[in-house]
């Protein structure tokens, strides 16, 4: 009797087993079954808010959903990435994860979750090079890195700049470079690079070091000013502007880069599912151009990939932070 009251829960077990596969199968291949979330953890008008919106009709088309953008902004994305930690994990909530949101729980100190195990990487879409600019209607006399400098050591009270936002690749950037050359510098930031470019054109501050892609259009009708650009080599839509290098500043290249993550329960199959349908939209020469033409570069890496530069960056830049001290205080 035991024997078979034994072999009886096993096989009971087993079939147990045998239906949650087959209910993991069934919802991958339903997958998605309703409109999927993108949580922008930044505002409208940044690189991470134009490029999830020229990826998600696509994406959307792809996977025969619609894909809403949310953008949840605040604290240098880290509301947004909460918000995604928090969501259900079946795939139909994602987020586009830039810098900030990625360095944040090693420079703000209410931070806690872990970029390398509180969310899943799903793959990178694209990077984009970093631009210094200014304000000609104010800051007419800065024309270089060398003027810029010049300005900051002469000031009895030094320049103001803004990027991003706190823990951002720009930054974390300058804040080495005023270290190592001994600048008067002071970050003002701002919840994303639109309201940091609108601040910009007010002259509320010096200037800016931030994606190519908000400033674009204001270079290109001559409002803004692009004093140096953050690559080892010219870039190809501002060819003009001077690299780091060429000034005789010796940085990191700055990109920055966004990508997709999903929360960290999500079945490996959507995840796979997801990857493979991003990876088809990024061979799609209308998307490439659409990023290309907004300043930013197309450049996909899948899951794994992607997950690889999250725990790289992550420990590149927590050493940075450390090293500079730059923790921000209670």
């Amino acid at each position: 009797m035991r024997t078979l009251l034994k072999l009886s829960l096993i096989s009971s077990a087993f079939l147990g087993l045998a239906g949650i596969h087959s209910s993991t199968l069934a919802q991958v291949d339903n997958f998605p079954t309703k409109p999927i979330t993108q949580i922008v953890p930044f505002p409208p008008g940044g690189s991470t808010d134009i490029s999830s919106r020229i990826l998600a009709e696509a994406l959307g088309k792809e996977l025969k959903q619609t894909i809403v953008i949310e953008n949840k902004s605040g604290a240098s994305g880290t509301i947004g990435i909460n918000q995604l930690i928090r969501s259900a994990a079946d795939g139909h909530t994602v987020a586009t994860l830039s810098a900030p949101a990625l360095t944040a729980p090693y420079i703000l100190p209410s931070v806690s979750y872990d970029p390398n195990k509180d969310f899943k990487a799903v793959g990178m879409f694209y990077i984009t090079p970093i631009v210094v600019t200014v304000n000609p209607k104010y800051q007419s006399k800065i024309t270089d890195l060398a003027s810029l400098i010049e300005a900051s050591k002469n000031s009895k009270d030094g320049l103001n700049y803004t990027t991003a936002g706190v823990g951002s690749t720009a930054h974390l950037t300058i804040e080495t470079i005023k270290k190592d050359l001994g600048l008067k510098l002071t970050h003002i930031p701002f919840r994303g690079t639109a309201p940091a470019v609108t601040a910009l054109l007010a002259g509320e501050v010096d200037f800016l070091y931030a994606e190519v892609a908000p400033v674009l259009g204001q270079i290109k009708a001559g409002s803004l000013k692009p004093i140096a650009i953050g690559t080892s080599e010219r870039f190809a839509l501002l060819p003009d502007v001077p690299t780091f290098k060429e000034q005789n500043i010796t940085t990191e290249t700055s990109l920055s880069w966004g990508g997709i993550v999903v929360p960290k329960d999500t079945p490996d199959n959507i995840v796979q599912k997801l990857s493979s349908s991003l990876k088809t939209v990024m061979e799609n020469k209308d998307i490439q151009e659409k990023l290309s033409s907004a300043g930013l570069q197309p450049h996909f890496q899948d899951y794994a990939e992607f997950q690889q530069t999250i725990a790289t960056d992550s420990e590149f830049w927590a050493k940075v932070i450390k090293e500079n001290d730059l923790k921000q205080k209670d």
